[in-house]
């Protein structure tokens, strides 16, 4: 019981603190005024749906791995059987500091001032991010899928990644893929690493999953260019050099706001190519930026 009261007064200092991006995702925020958010906002072809509600969310506590994955179903948070199975395959357990509280639907830490988000929120990322990978899939029947998660902490979302893309499926068409997580903690990383052998190793040994230390600010270049991108770190304003590794189609999921304030997350959509696309031949470093290519969509808030 103690140690249930700490953690919950941890929790609830953690849930006031204005560093939390990916748990908080309310209010106004300073991206409202940002000039790509501007345009596409303002663009009458660009329908913009509105942003989904969080009632449900917070309350898909489980006493076990299933039922916190069969209470985010219930919710209507993991809708697809595709994002399900794969949350199903991967245990939280495996990537929190205490297995105790690794069902709770909370943010807790990790380390380093870090955190894994709660499971809701893993849950929403899943769903927004699966279509553009069903739509390249249905287009490019032979080609890999590419999907990159910065900020990776534990590991938990790259494994969960991985689970989706380990083996290409027919119905619905998804082909196979690769996962590439990167983080600037390098101590992190080694975490993401040890947590990803402990159950999913199987994932690192068919390199279907690569975790790996650097600025995720600028992205991998040689994995580019990527249907799905998501970011666990609150960005001031939307990172050209991330949206330019986008493919078109791909889409990009990222808290943005200012720093000690909060945040709303964003859906980036890659529409078209005419500023040029890292990653599909040439020099790389000519290659320039149209906020015409993108249309962006607040998820959460």
């Amino acid at each position: 019981p103690f140690k249930r009261i700490n953690f919950l007064l941890f929790l609830l200092i953690f849930l006031s603190s204005p560093r939390q991006v990916l748990a908080a995702t309310s209010s106004v925020c300073a991206a409202e005024n940002n000039h790509l958010a501007y345009i596409n906002k303002s663009n009458s072809n660009n329908s913009n749906p509105a942003p989904k509600s969080l009632m449900r969310a917070w309350m898909c506590h489980g006493r076990t791995h299933r039922e916190m994955v069969e209470k985010l179903a219930s919710a209507g948070i993991a809708r697809s059987p595709i994002c399900k199975e794969a949350l199903l395959k991967v245990d939280r357990k495996n990537y929190v500091l205490d297995p105790e509280f690794a069902y709770d639907d909370a943010p807790q830490p990790i380390g380093y001032g870090a955190t894994i988000s709660a499971p809701h929120m893993h849950a929403h990322v899943l769903e927004d991010l699966l279509p553009p990978l069903l739509q390249s899939s249905k287009h490019k029947t032979d080609k890999q899928l590419s999907i990159l998660d910065v900020g990776c902490g534990s590991g938990y979302l790259v494994s969960v990644f991985g689970r989706m893309v380990e083996k290409e499926r027919m119905e619905p068409k998804l082909n196979k893929g690769k996962v590439y997580g990167i983080d600037v903690i390098p101590q992190l990383v080694e975490m993401s690493r040890k947590n990803i052998l402990k159950e999913d190793g199987d994932l690192l040994e068919s390199d279907t999953v690569q975790v790996m230390v650097g600025d995720g600010w600028k992205g991998y270049p040689e994995g580019a260019p990527y249907n799905a991108i998501h970011v666990g770190a609150a960005a001031a304003t939307f990172p050209k050099n991330l949206m330019a590794q986008l493919a078109v189609g791909g889409v990009m999921v990222i808290p943005v706001g200012p720093d000690g304030g909060v945040q709303y997350l964003y859906r980036v959509e890659r529409v078209g190519d005419d500023g040029g696309v890292v990653g599909i031949g040439g020099d790389d470093s000519k290659i320039g930026f149209l906020e015409e290519d993108f249309k962006v969509y607040r998820v959460l808030g």
